[in-house]
């Protein structure tokens, strides 16, 4: 064929092909779902677009003529990406501890460290509802990310006695049944009901072993740790065996081999089992800080639950899953870029993206660009880098104007993959990726990829489930039960004294032991979800159980002044500031051995009460008392739930003052 013929059919064959590709475009998405469309410069749901005209606008959604010169600001090819980075940078923060750990202490490190003052009461972290929540490690977390950033001496010492401080005012009131593991809820969950089953009161809540309370308290205690060491002090090493100790009870006792992740809690007052649920906020806490091993944080963030729209924080729910939280996705993102699943960093950035157009996020965005792609992370000898850049991210992307001690950095990343080929500070090539923490004045940072294929990691993106009910058992007899809501088709697991003996499929249950035993019973739908158990049931046979009423205990003062009725008034004492701060009574023990032990209160002062125990001398622990009905003096609850050792025969034991005006109605002791 003639060069001149040759060169008119390949002509004609790349119109008819380019005619081809009009009529049958291809979709090349970053990120699509049935409810919406995430491309580098648009985001589409149904038929209205979002487009990103520049790094200052959005249609349909947001733009701004103000832009601050002296905030860091984003650049790159993926207009999107660089407009929600702006929008966020030039929105109002709340500055919470995790926001402030995700990206605000590197952003906004003066106003970040104003406001974890803030949440300081009489040098420790405050809390609202002490002691149901537990906070102080997400506090740790932020002021540890502030001090990496800004190397402020002053900031590490003072952060560091607040720390100290917390812990030891914590320490005995938290301690969980599981030791070295604590007690208490996390703060982050919203709302309780989506969170706790309804039987739960706060007591109940309080008793919770949570995963992402203990993430966090491993975390606390690494980061003192570390400040020890920055300030030369000779406890790094013991808050470093500390931390390791709560690792290893985390892996043992909180993770769900066959599910790949952690399981959100465990609950119950006697014996505590295992929720099935994952709390995700919980997994990538312990991907990021290193409590997962590398295997176990590839399994989390591959195996963990998403839903096409975001990842739930809770999944399976109680509750129809509510929208998806910028918090959740930024930590699910960064925990997926640490461990290089570029399909879970897609499905992050997707989700963070949709939620970005609607809602302020001021911390979120950024740290999916820091922490995420970019694969910044802040360390006391200086900022080290692993970035990993998804196919769809071509191209130069640049963060200008970056704020880090005593330099400003402009900081590149060219090509894709996550291999480096080049990492250069003012064109002097330098290995490895690593910007020291003295550094001073204005400095230019280049990054190349290589360009290589991630590996194809998989995710486990799901349709919405709620949990199977929790069974509704009646004890007709100590040890007769009847599952009243029996639902056909459901088995329910039967666990004695927390562990798993056996699964039923029908609604009657009995069981006859010779010892104290506790009974728990959790509904399991399609041999895949299991629900919550309902409150743990007690068979004490005869004997076995000891109940001290308060009206056998002297001294005694009735508290006529807050229950007017005087034959009731009698049933209680009350334990104040100024009556009976210290009261003793004795325990007759059938047999030497450990013992639950709880007490029967009301509290209606509106504040949760704390009393010491103590045991033939030896204090025992804290007994906690919420106040559930303000002004209600009459109705008994039980405390949190303490083992002590006791000997066979007579016991002394005592209660004394902390905080708070409590009716005793009665003590209770149960053999473990």
């Amino acid at each position: 064929m003639p060069s001149v013929q040759r060169i008119i059919l390949m002509l004609l064959m790349s119109a008819i092909l380019a005619s081809c590709h009009k009529v049958l475009p291809e979709k090349d998405t970053v990120y699509d779902c049935d409810a919406f469309e995430v491309y580098t410069d648009s985001i589409i749901r149904g038929s209205k677009i979002y487009k990103a005209l520049s790094h200052t606008e959005i249609t349909n959604a947001w733009h701004t003529d103000n832009v601050d010169p002296a905030l860091p600001s984003y650049r790159s090819p993926q207009l999107m990406a660089d407009a929600l980075f702006c929008k966020a940078m030039h929105e109002s923060a709340y500055f919470t501890p995790l926001q402030i750990y995700l990206s605000l202490a590197a952003l906004h490190p003066a106003k970040s460290m104003e406001a974890l003052r803030a949440l300081v009461v009489k040098g420790r972290v405050a809390r609202t509802d002490f002691p149901i929540t537990a906070s102080n490690g997400a506090w740790a977390a932020a002021a540890w990310e502030i001090y990496c950033v800004t190397g402020d001496r002053k900031w590490l010492r003072e952060a560091y006695d607040v720390l100290i401080s917390t812990l030891r005012h914590d320490q005995q009131v938290n301690i969980s049944s599981q030791p070295p593991l604590v007690f208490g809820a996390p703060d982050y969950l919203a709302p309780i009901a989506d969170y706790y089953p309804g039987w739960m009161k706060p007591i109940d809540r309080f008793q919770t072993i949570s995963t992402g309370v203990n993430a966090l308290h491993t975390y606390t205690y690494d980061v003192l740790s570390e400040m020890a060491s920055e300030l030369g002090l000779k406890d790094a090493a013991d808050y470093k065996k500390t931390a390791n100790s709560l690792r290893g009870a985390i892996n043992d006792l909180l993770w769900i081999p066959n599910l790949g992740y952690y399981g959100q809690y465990m609950y119950g007052t006697y014996y505590p089992i295992l929720s099935q649920a994952t709390d995700q906020i919980a997994n990538s806490l312990c991907v990021l800080f290193d409590i997962a091993t590398p295997e176990m944080a590839t399994s989390i963030v591959a195996r963990s639950p998403m839903l096409p729209q975001g990842t739930p924080l809770v999944y399976p729910s109680i509750n129809t899953p509510k929208t998806s939280s910028p918090l959740v996705q930024a930590l699910r993102g960064i925990s997926a870029a640490k461990t290089r699943n570029e399909n879970a960093v897609i499905a992050s950035i997707g989700s963070l993206w949709n939620i970005a157009l609607d809602h302020p996020i001021p911390a979120e965005s950024q740290a999916m660009v820091l922490k995420g792609l970019l694969g910044m992370q802040f360390t006391s000898k200086g900022i080290t880098f692993a970035p990993i850049i998804p196919y769809h991210f071509t191209g130069k992307k640049t963060l200008h104007n970056f704020h880090y001690r005593d330099a400003e950095l402009s900081i590149s990343v060219q090509g894709t993959g996550d291999k480096i080929a080049g990492f250069f500070i003012d064109s002097i090539s330098t290995s490895p990726a690593f910007i020291p923490a003295n550094i001073t004045g204005k400095h230019q940072i280049d990054i190349t990829l290589s360009g290589n294929n991630l590996p194809l990691n998989q995710i486990s993106m799901v349709e919405p489930v709620t949990l199977p009910t929790v069974p509704d058992v009646k004890w007709t007899l100590p040890g007769t039960a009847t599952i009243k809501n029996f639902k056909s088709g459901y088995s329910y697991g039967v666990y004695i004294n927390g562990t798993f003996l056996e699964e039923i499929q029908t609604a009657s249950y009995s069981y006859t032991p010779t010892v104290p035993t506790v009974v728990t019973i959790t509904p399991i739908a399609e041999q895949e979800y299991v629900g919550f158990a309902s409150r743990s049931h007690v068979i004490a046979p005869e004997g076995t159980e000891i109940n001290i009423p308060a009206s056998s205990i002297t001294p005694r003062r009735t508290p006529l002044h807050l229950i007017k009725h005087r034959e009731t008034a009698t049933k209680y004492i009350e334990l104040a500031a100024r009556h009976n701060t210290r009261i003793t009574f004795y325990a007759n023990a059938p047999e030497e051995g450990e013992y639950f032990i709880n007490i029967g209160y009301s509290n209606g002062t509106g504040e949760t009460a704390m009393r010491t125990l103590s045991v033939n001398g030896t204090d025992c622990g804290i007994l906690v008392c919420p106040s559930l009905d303000r002004n209600d003096w009459v109705t008994v609850h039980p405390s949190n739930t303490l083992t002590v050792k006791l000997n066979e025969g007579p016991n002394q034991l005592a209660l004394t003052y902390i905080n708070t005006t409590v009716l005793l109605n009665k003590i209770t002791l149960l053999k473990k």
